[in-house]
């Protein structure tokens, strides 16, 4: 089939599924988007920002997985791989407002607040989950036994993923001097900024870990375990680097801590950026 004409499909299949994302996004999530944009609330449309890079990078991973020689199976499964993703994006959703940030209301934090920085952690799920999705739906996570196996991969990685953003979460308050969630409610943007980078930046590891050519889930597991321990530095390495290193001069958990929105951001940043040259640098795979 000509090149153009299915890169015209899938571009249309592709924008059909954005708009059902964000019908879906809006169908579960418990405030009107719109009436916070009329209204000037910029928190009311962070979460969906952080949804929409997510589902992109879903169908970016569904588009890139192995492909099959008649292109009707490859449009019905791009299709299916990015429904599928939709709906553990919504489920991701959830699991920041029961299992993160549970102690207080979200949708109140957000729509009556304003609280810019539980949009933020809700941002970095979101981006974060589609990261990890991503790089379960290319197809190519488990190919011992063919690809038949695509979608049992993908919910159990996916599953794994949002066990050790849980679990990073409560790492993160343990080693943090100050309650995450505290400061959080009280609209310290600036830890919830910081926060939302962490999240994204794990998103990228994890996402590193799952893609290529793993082979079994023996090994996907160990690699897992592998990540894991990689996450478990990841914080420590770069507290190191922004107190040590980039802003010696300040006391950059400090600054967090009293709202510097700056120093969130700067630790966000930084970690993103530490993420990403793990992301091009370190083979998960090949350290097998």
């Amino acid at each position: 089939m000509n090149p153009i004409f299915t890169s015209l499909i899938y571009l249309i299949v592709s924008c059909s599924m954005l708009i059902f994302s964000k019908w879906l996004f809006m169908r579960f999530a418990k405030y009107d988007m719109y009436e916070e944009i009329k209204k000037g609330n910029v928190t009311g449309i962070i979460p969906y920002l952080g949804f929409l890079l997510g589902v992109c990078a879903i169908q970016i991973g569904a588009f890139v997985g192995p492909s099959n020689t008649l292109f009707r199976y490859e449009i019905l499964s791009y299709i299916m791989y990015s429904l599928m993703g939709s709906g553990l994006m919504i489920f991701s959703g959830y699991v920041v407002e029961k299992a993160i940030l549970h102690k207080f209301n979200n949708v109140d934090e957000i729509v009556r607040d304003r609280n810019i920085g539980t949009a933020a952690v809700h941002f970095g799920m979101y981006l974060a989950s589609g990261l990890i999705i991503s790089a379960c739906v290319t197809g190519e996570t488990i190919v011992a036994h063919g690809r038949c196996y695509g979608v049992i991969s993908t919910l159990v990685y996916y599953v794994m993923g949002m066990i050790f953003l849980i679990l990073f979460a409560k790492l993160y308050d343990m080693l943090t001097p100050y309650s995450l969630l505290g400061e959080i409610e009280a609209d310290n943007v600036a830890v919830g900024v910081a926060f939302g980078g962490n999240l994204i930046a794990i998103g990228l590891i994890l996402m590193r870990a799952t893609i290529g050519d793993i082979g079994t889930w023996q090994q996907g597991l160990i690699l897992y375990f592998i990540d894991l321990s990689a996450i478990i530095l990841l914080l420590p390495s770069v507290r190191f680097l922004l107190d040590r290193l980039i802003v010696k001069e300040i006391n950059i958990t400090k600054e967090i801590k009293n709202n510097n929105v700056a120093a969130g951001l700067g630790e966000a940043v930084v970690l993103v950026a530490f993420a990403l040259l793990i992301f091009f640098m370190v083979d998960f795979v090949n350290i097998m």
